[in-house]
């Protein structure tokens, strides 16, 4: 992958070309589409990747054990920074004023699935072999724009989020199972793996591991489609193990392949799968001629076994629930796992048949969680930086132009649909480098400005002065700035921030000069919101 750009590739929007094998696979959907496909991305940018840091982090001893919560608009604003993209001021002061049973189950409620981008999720794959390269090559570019499509419009769908977590959790469970449209190629597919992972966030993890593991996007990306018993493929039993449910050193090579057996004979055509063999059409005798029929030995049970049956046995082992509750703990509590907290986390997962929802319960409302001493100890992700400003800024709903949000990305380091490979991103400090924090600045001070960095002005700007207007006393400079800090900071401000913030707004004038509706606050507020996102208190949570 690419791992750096130069300063003026930066500045200048100058994507460099792949320097990498395309993920792209040899004979996806046909040896011919494949190969018109890899030379169509030949002269396609590819994201920006940071590179992995090599350190070792530090890991952090709560304060202390406590019996009760103190739930106040601080608790209740770590609380949101680590489930929504980012909060707004007034749910951060609802939310505090209210119960954390009430915040906590807002959060954790049932979403219903958003429109789609378009009728096209739902078409079936053509007739490859009855087309002309042109036809082929107009439909590729096609394809090729869908992709786009579809992660602009997931992006959306995390800047207007209501207060839930289901925008954070399908984001998640894609870097957990991730996969990466180039080699899909079927924008349905990847669709159809983001609904799933909507729809099951918060569900069954048993359920959501099966309907992942046969769907059309891991079919393909994985290569269970081209698993046949002649021809054992073990790329995707092999992730399954190590990425997706028990973790390194918990089995064998020989579980691998025995694994691998299991899952021979499914197929898809990018669309449709042959999931259900005794029921599918269109694979016509498929299964029975590929599928390995012998005895196997996985994880020290034998028997006849189907992928079904792998992952039924993948669940009894302990260790699953353990790997999976270290995953989530890492992603909303910080890098170091704690082995205890983990622990009651599993127990409580197995306790509940692999249900996510109460393990959320658990550590939304552990003394764990809210210790003063995890508040800002994670560097915020990219999307959480672009999609989260436009939430507390409120302009998520404005026409902002997907090729806008997805150059941010490319720099950034985390275009949804795009991750690095089938480890997903790796995160926390690899985050923030030489590259990608210049780049946050420069995109907070454009917004702000209603400038777009890559070229021209956008056809609005943010209204500062109502954001102002949604805090507690936007006629006192001081407890503005305060307010202004706790909406984008995870951490109490010292006094000499809050006199730097107060230089910013007020640029040497008296505190009691500040006045909401003068002509010049406008100027003065977007100074003071351009000063702290280029803060480093801003890029944590």
């Amino acid at each position: 992958m690419v791992e750096s750009i130069t300063r003026r590739d930066f500045l200048t929007k100058h994507h460099r070309k792949a320097d990498h094998p395309s993920l792209a696979k040899k004979d996806w959907p046909t040896a011919r589409v494949a190969n018109l496909y890899r030379k169509f991305l030949e002269d396609k940018p590819v994201p920006y990747y940071p590179p992995v840091k090599d350190y070792t982090p530090v890991p952090i001893t709560p304060s202390r054990r406590r019996t009760s919560i103190d739930w106040n608009d601080d608790t209740a604003a770590h609380l949101l920074r680590r489930t929504l993209f980012a909060p707004t001021f007034s749910e951060m002061t609802s939310s505090g004023s209210d119960t954390m049973t009430n915040t906590v189950d807002t959060l954790l409620a049932v979403q219903g699935q958003p429109d789609p981008p378009g009728d096209w999720v739902n078409e079936p794959p053509p007739q490859w072999d009855a087309m002309t390269e042109e036809e082929i090559m107009e439909l590729i570019e096609t394809y090729f724009q869908r992709q786009f499509e579809l992660i602009g419009w997931w992006m959306k769908r995390m800047a207007i989020q209501p207060m839930s977590i289901v925008e954070n959790m399908t984001l998640f469970w894609h870097d957990h199972f991730a996969t990466s449209f180039e080699g899909v190629f079927y924008p349905q597919a990847m669709y159809e793996q983001n609904a799933i992972f909507r729809e099951h966030c918060l569900g069954d993890f048993r359920e959501l591991l099966r309907r992942v593991s046969f769907g059309p996007a891991m079919m393909i990306w994985l290569n269970i489609n081209a698993n046949t018993v002649n021809h054992p493929n073990e790329n995707f039993a092999r992730e399954l193990l190590e990425l997706f449910t028990i973790g390194v050193d918990n089995y064998t090579q020989t579980d691998v392949e025995e694994a691998a057996r299991a899952f021979t004979g499914y197929g898809t055509n990018g669309v449709a799968t042959n999931y259900n063999y005794d029921q599918a059409t269109g694979f016509g005798n498929h299964w029975q001629q590929h599928h390995d029929f012998g005895q196997k030995t996985f994880l020290g049970q034998t028997g006849n076994f189907n992928g079904d049956d792998i992952i039924d046995i993948i669940l009894q082992q302990d260790q699953t629930a353990n790997f999976i509750c270290e995953k989530i703990y890492r992603w909303f509590v910080y890098e170091v796992p704690d082995d205890t907290i983990v622990n009651e986390m599993a127990t409580i997962f197995r306790n509940n048949n692999y249900e996510i929802l109460p393990v959320m319960e658990h550590l939304f409302t552990s003394d764990h969680f809210y210790d003063e001493n995890f508040r800002g100890c994670i560097i915020r992700n990219p999307l959480t930086v672009t999609q989260g400003v436009f939430r507390q800024l409120d302009i998520a709903e404005e026409n902002l132009p997907i090729n806008y949000l997805i150059d941010l990305q490319y720099f950034m380091g985390m275009i949804p649909n795009m991750p690095p490979n089938v480890n997903g991103w790796a995160g926390y400090r690899s985050w923030l480098n030489s590259i990608t924090l210049p780049m946050r600045k420069l995109f907070a001070s454009a917004l702000v400005d209603g400038i777009n960095p890559f070229g021209g002005n956008f056809d609005f700007e943010p209204d500062v002065v109502a954001l102002a207007q949604t805090l507690s006393d936007p006629e006192d400079a001081e407890v503005l700035v305060q307010d202004m800090a706790k909406l984008f900071f995870p951490l109490p401000i010292s006094d000499e921030l809050e006199e730097q913030l107060l230089y910013a707004l007020l640029e040497g004038a008296a505190v009691y000069d500040w006045d909401i509706n003068d002509p010049g606050a406008p100027l003065r507020l977007r100074n003071l919101i351009k000063y702290i996102l280029r803060k480093p208190e801003f890029q944590l949570i």
